[in-house]
């Protein structure tokens, strides 16, 4: 952006960021930005929307869908992994965190329970679990019917019981963790939401007992966190399509006018893994194979060895995939298409 208008010198001036006059101000985030003091004598531009944590943020994208859901009588979960948005702060907190332990203690109880050698585990498994999970609503409020009940896809589970915690806020995939183990869940929990010590706030006190040691992975993931209170826990896909045996996703560019109209670009791209999908447990802590976050996979050994820069085009993923799977570019527009158009139309239900 600097480049641009340092081109444009005879047009534009850059003035210090602390002033109140300027036509235009450009930075990485909206944090510090006061849209109710722009001046309305001269035009005035940020390049960020105001209230667009409403759908950049993990917790409000959800709980924005959820609401678009309730509104046309439909269950987000059909769209949806099974998802809980969790605020320490909020009085709601233990009711929130105890439905997903329901659900969670669930799958256990249902996975131990059912033989391994049972012909068509799975389903009857899946069966077994969505049977008792149906109970929890997501609705605040309790004299309404809840028309978002939580259930699991045939996609999401496999025997395992695997689950991602995703602090809210942050992108790059930063501080985003799979987790299979409720020990680990909380411990993460923990770490992510106290404040760092402070070696001057704490002279004097008295030191806590001592705590078991921290599995590494935490340690590491919570390095790269900036602390938090809010968190997304989903259920992970675990029967996810996949290139050549490695994960991706699917980006497609987006842009949001000040007017609020929504235009979609029809190229986007796929993002892939640089190491092969597994869910031994010894790789769940691997985030080269479960996340394809170009800012975690450029630090792969593997990175750009089977894609360019770890991306595939829809015309390349036609040509080499499509024939297979049978899905085609045009099924991935068209439905992304939708996906965008109900989280757009979402942020209009919040209350």
């Amino acid at each position: 952006m600097r480049k641009c208008f340092e081109r444009r010198a005879d047009y534009w001036k850059e003035v210090p960021s602390f002033t109140s006059v300027f036509h235009f101000k450009w930075q990485p985030f909206s944090r510090g930005l006061h849209f109710d003091q722009l001046c309305h004598s001269q035009k005035q531009m940020l390049n960020h929307l105001e209230g667009h944590a409403e759908i950049t943020t993990k917790d409000c994208l959800f709980k924005n869908f959820l609401a678009y859901a309730e509104l046309n009588k439909l269950n987000a979960f059909d769209y949806l992994p099974l998802t809980f948005a969790l605020d320490i702060d909020s009085p709601t907190y233990g009711a929130d965190f105890e439905k997903f332990v329901y659900c969670y203690s669930t799958i256990d109880s249902v996975n131990a329970a059912v033989g391994k050698d049972v012909p068509g585990r799975d389903q009857l498994c899946l069966k077994q679990i969505n049977q008792r999970i149906h109970r929890i609503a997501f609705s605040k409020d309790r004299r309404v019917v809840s028309h978002s009940r939580a259930k699991l896809h045939p996609t999401h589970f496999t025997g395992h019981n695997l689950w991602v915690l995703k602090p809210t806020g942050f992108n790059r995939g930063v501080g985003v963790s799979v987790f299979d183990n409720m020990d680990k869940l909380k411990a993460m929990i923990k770490l992510y939401s106290q404040e760092p010590a402070s070696p001057m706030t704490d002279m004097g006190k008295k030191k806590p007992a001592a705590e078991p040691p921290l599995d590494p992975a935490i340690k590491q993931a919570a390095a790269d966190v900036p602390r938090t209170r809010t968190f997304v826990i989903q259920k992970y896909v675990e029967r996810p399509l996949l290139i050549h045996g490695r994960k991706f996703d699917i980006r497609v560019w987006v842009l949001v006018t000040h007017e609020l109209k929504v235009l979609f670009f029809r190229e986007g791209y796929l993002r892939t893994s640089s190491e092969a999908f597994t869910m031994d447990s010894a790789a769940i802590g691997k985030k080269n194979v479960h996340l394809t976050n170009n800012a975690v996979q450029k630090y792969c050994d593997h990175y750009g060895q089977f894609e360019d820069g770890n991306q595939v085009s829809f015309p390349q993923f036609q040509v080499s995939f499509g024939r297979v799977d049978r899905i085609s570019g045009r099924d991935i527009w068209t439905k992304h298409t939708r996906i965008k158009a109900s989280t757009c139309s979402g942020t209009s239900c919040r209350r």
